[in-house]
């Protein structure tokens, strides 16, 4: 009986000093599923409109309107969401392959170029769209100093 209370004590304090060491890690994730949660909550109304409206002028062919609402719909999400958050990322991928298909190689390029270390440091290396954008980079500045070909998506 003795034993069993000993065990008991032993184990609450166990986890007072697994608390102490670590804070309150319920606690912290709570409170960052919570702040995700608010930044959603904040872009949808502003952005929702804005992605669709990228897709349509894309679909149509306005690829010079759609890069223009692009780069509204990234600054929207960076307000909202933060640089680092992968939405963000994706909509800077989606930006720099509109500015490709809309004639601009070279802003692709850079655009790709400036997208790869955030991508390894958010995602890593071998995370299968940092590979992506890499190569994309690679065409993309191919295609912008005269090598020709499609480009890349």
């Amino acid at each position: 009986m003795i034993t069993g209370a000993v065990v008991v004590v032993g184990a609450a304090l166990l986890a007072v000093r697994v608390r102490r060491a670590l804070g309150d890690p319920f606690g912290q994730a709570e409170k960052e599923l919570d702040k995700r949660d608010r930044a959603l909550r904040e872009e949808h109304p502003d952005t929702t409109a804005l992605r669709h409206r990228a897709h349509y002028l894309s679909e149509t062919g306005d690829l010079a309107g759609a890069v223009e609402v692009s780069e509204q719909l990234l600054a929207e999400r960076v307000l909202a969401l933060g640089e680092d958050h992968p939405q963000v990322l994706t909509t800077r991928h989606n930006l720099a392959v509109l500015r490709g298909r809309a004639g601009d190689a070279a802003g692709a390029a850079e655009d790709f170029e400036r997208l790869v270390p955030d991508m390894r440091r958010v995602h890593g290396a071998d995370y299968i769209y940092t590979v992506l954008a890499e190569r994309a980079a690679a065409r993309w500045r191919q295609e912008a100093e005269g090598g020709g070909g499609q480009g890349a998506e």
